[in-house]
């Protein structure tokens, strides 16, 4: 059979170690739990492990789902494969083009975050274990100037893109940065224990009942801030060596062990501070000059008098968002590359050199950039819930509903698409209600809607508009050149 499409020319070099760094790291129990606990501020009710385990079963169908089209049908950008064969070339180039933007617009986000919730806390606890009151001084006034701020942020992205530029250097350090931030996890989890004194003048006892309604609205809250992000694999689908065990270990594997670290860093935060010390340092801070809006500082508390093992921590720690971007980097660009090997966008975008994707990348990083400066400078914040339900509502959902056409190859791909279905519109629910109900002066809805609502409601509209506009343009310049663009979205393409 003759392809309209070619074959990528992406060379197959991921192992199954890869597979689950990508995905363990793109899920992030330590940087995932962050904002979890923060909004577990506002509903004390919560049962934190009970939020955890719900919010990893609430995913499972989804997971399944992804392992199992991933399995079956093993191309990059596979979200993009999967809903525009299936729902046709419109639905996929709206999808894809909303995904360029939501990870270009999502890009300041996480370098903002490594900002606030590493580089922070960390410049300062390192500068009370070594009584450098510079360090403490620098972190202050980078948060407290827009212009350091942006400065920093862009260093963070360019550092994202640099490490991505290349095929080996981005497969290599993505190897060691995950094992470097599995072994911080493991040190604070460590450290919590057996150093719980360390904790006793901040750890409050917690007498409050378990609110089972406030627990599914939390559950909500750890699917959109990290379970949900467990389709890595999927971005790399033609570039693993063995599918079977690839994408066993892309999957499974790393998402068993994103709980289980997850779950282990909640009961050793139970453990040492407990549920009432925590909440009341995160909103009330303590009595040392490091910032307690990261689970960082409380990981670094039992160190603080062994610098060389805190400054371990606080390296693992800058892998937590970095990783994270590093995916958004590849992702972004491989939705570009895909695009112009259906010929919806310019030939010049699916050029690849040295196993990379690099004018993709490059027109990944400009809109990146752009997006930056109106977010970061300019104070232009799109709000947790809207980002969140916005990847559940057009990427997650669309894929668990474009799947059901390929029950054919799998029967299996039927369940865990209904089931999928199911949950994250659960998921979507259980959050615009309680949200909405629980809306006021420092609530749980407050919180997750915070931002600027004008650019929220853009945010909404931008990416399936950009994807609306793309495939008419590109489908009228084709005719003109004598090609029918639906064509190519007739047949599953090659590799």
């Amino acid at each position: 059979m003759k392809f309209l499409r070619q074959s990528t020319g992406l060379v197959k070099e991921l192992g199954a170690f890869d597979a689950f760094s990508l995905n363990f790291s793109f899920i992030g129990p330590a940087a995932g739990l962050s904002y979890p606990l923060f909004v577990a501020s506002t509903i004390a009710g919560a049962s934190w492990i009970l939020s955890a385990i719900l919010g990893a079963i609430l995913v499972l169908p989804l997971l399944l789902n992804y392992y199992l089209l991933s399995y079956h049908i093993p191309r990059s950008a596979g979200d993009y494969i999967y809903v525009s064969r299936s729902m046709g070339e419109l639905a996929g180039t709206i999808l894809a083009m909303s995904l360029i933007m939501s990870f270009s617009m999502g890009f300041p986000v996480l370098a903002e975050l490594e900002v606030i919730m590493v580089i922070i806390p960390g410049l300062q606890s390192i500068g009370v274990s070594f009584h450098n009151s510079l360090l403490i001084t620098i972190a202050n006034s980078i948060l407290s100037n827009n212009l350091y701020l942006l400065i920093t942020t862009t260093f963070i992205i360019l550092v994202s893109f640099l490490l991505s530029i290349s095929y080996k250097i981005y497969t290599k350090s993505f190897r060691y940065l995950t094992i470097l931030q599995i072994i911080g996890i493991v040190m604070m989890i460590f450290g919590m224990i057996v150093f719980r004194s360390s904790y006793s003048q901040y750890a409050k006892p917690y007498s409050e009942p378990t609110n089972y309604i406030q627990t599914l609205a939390l559950s909500s809250i750890f699917v959109l801030s990290m379970y949900a992000f467990s389709n890595a694999p999927a971005y790399f689908g033609g570039e693993i060596k063995k599918p079977k065990t690839g994408f066993f270990a892309g999957y499974i594997l790393s998402y068993s062990a994103a709980v289980i670290f997850t779950v282990f860093l909640i009961l050793a935060i139970e453990f040492s501070i407990g549920k009432e010390g925590y909440i009341y340092a995160t909103i009330n801070g303590w009595n040392l000059p490091i910032s307690t809006s990261s689970l960082l500082a409380f990981g670094v508390l039992p160190f603080l008098n062994i610098p060389e093992i805190l400054v371990i921590v606080v390296m693992s720690a800058l892998t937590w968002y970095l990783l994270y971007a590093m995916i958004n980097v590849t992702a972004s660009s491989r939705m570009i590359f895909s695009l112009a090997f259906d010929r919806v966008l310019p030939s010049f975008l699916g050029d690849v050199k040295r196993g990379i994707p690099v004018n993709a990348m490059l027109l990944s990083l400009f809109i990146s950039i752009i997006f930056e400066f109106i977010e970061v400078y300019l104070g232009y914040s799109v709000s947790f819930a809207v980002d969140g339900l916005w990847f559940i509502i057009w990427n997650y959902l669309l894929v668990s509903i474009a799947s059901i056409k390929f029950s054919n190859l799998d029967r299996k791909i039927l369940i865990t698409a209904v089931l999928s279905i199911i949950s994250l519109i659960t998921v979507v629910i259980v959050t615009i209600l309680y949200g909405i109900v629980t809306f006021g002066n420092f609530s749980f809805g407050s919180i997750i809607f915070s931002g600027n609502e004008y650019f929220d409601i853009s945010t909404i509209f931008i990416p399936p508009i950009s994807g609306f506009l793309t495939y008419i343009i590109s489908k009228e310049v084709r005719k003109r050149e004598g090609i029918d663009l639906s064509l190519v979205f007739k047949e599953i393409p090659p590799d």
